[in-house]
């Protein structure tokens, strides 16, 4: 297992070995260990090797009693072409396993594609489509048939961002930095998210090669911004976005995804552009719903964690097949309950 930055030799086999592969990203680089985000947060790597060769890698966190590799939208595992899938996942899950730290509970790997190597390691398997999994827009067929894909209302949205005058740029970060955190602290307000810290959040911008940061502004006025982070050669991946609800009428997200996508082609270094997601928002945008797979090994006594998890899954599917006045009778209940709380 590695913790930490590598030395040139092991990073050139690694990076060999991700431009065999179909889905190199990012975070499956070695550059995932100089990420300002991860600072404290345990980075790892996992390489199967044959040899002086590195068939595969998987890249995750320790966070707490979990260890994450990776999310339904955004797997964090690559395999080299020619090589035997089910022996590589094999290989990786028992590297996994052997360098666990006692305190972790529950392991989580996100997978491309079906890979039988894990559950011969006692992982079990769960297939991910849409809204999870992710979209997939194969590159290659360039903007104009992309763009042709898209959902009329897609393709409608794009059109009355640009006529409303709204205008979309790559960031200065030297100029354009402070502006963008007053709007990234008011996005995370308004939705309750965690806010990095100013610091934190202009290195990761300040980084070179990796990224892709738009700005949209409406006559001067900062309205949007979008991230993409990217391996040359690989994927690219949608990687956040911020914006001010009041301002939705204008189309600036859809103008920012859309110009994320041109840029994408225009580079011709990527084989695909991932949306990282499937929900109703991205499905207007056209490509390939891409189904993932997450394997996960529950190591608390009895499996409670696997036992909680299947519990809420039959609660899910039972609250689905009730007749409709059921659900509404159901949902003002636990509407109630919430308001006492």
């Amino acid at each position: 297992m590695v913790t930490s930055a590598v030395n040139a030799s092991l990073e050139a086999a690694w990076n060999d070995c991700l431009d065999a592969t179909s889905f190199a990203t990012h975070y499956t680089a070695p550059e995932f260990f100089r990420e300002s985000y991860f600072q404290g947060m345990e980075p790892f790597a996992v390489l199967a090797t044959d040899g002086t060769t590195i068939a595969g890698v998987i890249t995750g966190f320790v966070n707490g009693r979990d260890m994450v590799c990776g999310h339904a939208g955004s797997p964090r595992v690559c395999v080299r072409h020619g090589t035997d899938s089910d022996e590589v996942g094999r290989v990786l899950a028992a590297g996994l396993c052997s360098h666990v730290p006692p305190s972790v509970e529950f392991i989580s790997v996100y997978t491309w594609n079906r890979m039988p190597g894990f559950e011969t390691a006692a992982f079990r398997s769960r297939r991910f489509a849409a809204p999870l999994g992710t979209i997939l827009l194969d590159l290659s067929q360039g903007t104009g048939r992309l763009f042709r894909q898209c959902s009329e209302a897609g393709r409608n949205k794009i059109r009355q961002a640009i006529k409303a005058g709204v205008e979309v740029t790559e960031m200065n970060v030297a100029r354009e930095f402070d502006e963008y955190y007053r709007l990234y602290q008011h996005w995370c307000e308004f939705n309750a998210a965690a806010c990095q810290p100013y610091e934190i959040q202009r290195s990761v911008f300040e980084s070179q090669g990796n990224r892709l940061i738009l700005v949209a502004r409406h006559y001067g006025r900062m309205i949007g911004v979008s991230t993409f982070r990217f391996r040359k050669p690989g994927l690219i991946e949608s990687a956040a976005n911020v914006s001010r609800r009041e301002d939705a009428e204008l189309c600036q997200n859809e103008l920012l995804l859309w110009r994320g996508i041109e840029w994408s082609v225009q580079q011709k270094s990527f084989s695909h552009f991932s949306m990282t997601g499937a929900h109703f928002f991205l499905q207007k945008f056209g490509g390939e719903l891409h189904a993932t797979y997450r394997y996960s090994l529950d190591r608390t006594f009895l499996r409670r964690r696997d036992t909680i998890a299947a519990l809420r899954s039959a609660a899910g599917h039972l609250y689905h097949r009730l007749p409709e006045p059921v659900k509404k009778t159901a949902r003002r209940l636990r509407q109630r309950r919430s308001e006492e709380d």
